[in-house]
């Protein structure tokens, strides 16, 4: 059997499970994402997990400079001869996770170019990955990613719901969230057995040191510790919170008997102010 209309040429090799790869094959799907990316010509884009350069070939043919980032060393002479025409395109063989960041990026940081995050984003290590570009300090205008639908509902969410938790409290203390496009299982291959979505983030200019960044992340995961019990009793079997929850939560005014998932991103940026006031 031929291949599908609107899909790319089958892979010549297998997909990996430790890499959590689900490659995108569906080119109208690229080319819509490529649309909510909306590249311009002289942005400079850091891609991550580039595989064989199914979203990479379109970006590097509307930007001034791409990082093609990819893991498996399998993907990388395809990717290298997707990018071949494009010589402002470099493929760079490296783990988003253990990669120097400022070395990667700190050629167009320099030039002052709008320096820009963009990805089909391993399953596995999606949430990972936000986390550490978004504690980078790096000046980042905005990530685009391709993630799980449950991870893109974590960030977005609000409070009072299911999916409002603790990577909800730092992704929107981080940057300005928003979910775009919905991808079904079938643009990829293989196929995952989710939903996929498109996540916009705008990093925040923030002036905070890191102890207040840690110190939210302190009381945010104490208090989603336990989500199922008030704040205050989230908090009392939270182990080496150097604060009593009772005075925490006077301080912050907050009311106790409220749960985690109730609490705004404002109030926890609150809570971690009168954390770091009386530790």
């Amino acid at each position: 059997m031929g291949s599908r209309p609107g899909l790319v040429k089958s892979l010549e090799f297998r997909h990996k499970r430790r890499f959590g790869q689900h490659f995108l094959t569906d080119t109208a799907v690229a080319d819509r994402i490529l649309a909510c990316l909306r590249p311009l010509p002289g942005d400079s884009f850091l891609e991550i997990g580039a595989g064989t350069g199914a979203l990479s070939r379109r970006l590097a043919a509307r930007v001034s400079d791409l990082v093609a980032l990819e893991v498996d060393r399998d993907c990388l002479e395809p990717l290298r001869q997707a990018l071949a025409p494009f010589p402002s395109a470099r493929v760079v063989h490296a783990d988003i996770l253990q990669a120097d960041l400022r070395e990667l990026v700190s050629p167009y940081v320099e030039s002052g170019r709008r320096l820009r995050v963009a990805g089909n984003l391993p399953y596995n290590i999606a949430t990972a990955i936000i986390e550490r570009l978004l504690g980078s300090r790096l000046p980042f205008k905005d990530f685009g990613f391709l993630v799980q639908l449950e991870v893109a509902q974590r960030i977005t969410a609000h409070p009072g719901t299911r999916a409002y938790g603790y990577f909800s409290v730092l992704c929107q203390h981080g940057a300005e969230v928003a979910m775009g496009l919905r991808v079904s299982p079938g643009s990829f291959q293989p196929p995952p057995k989710v939903t996929s979505a498109v996540v916009s983030l705008v990093p925040r200019s923030r002036a905070s040191p890191d102890r207040f960044e840690l110190a939210l992340q302190v009381v945010a995961k104490a208090a989603f510790s336990h989500r199922r019990k008030t704040i205050a009793n989230s908090l009392a079997h939270a182990p080496g919170l150097e604060v009593r929850p009772e005075r925490l939560l006077a301080d912050a005014r907050v009311d106790p008997g409220r749960r985690a998932e109730e609490l705004s991103v404002a109030e926890y940026e609150r809570l971690a102010r009168s954390y770091l006031r009386l530790a």
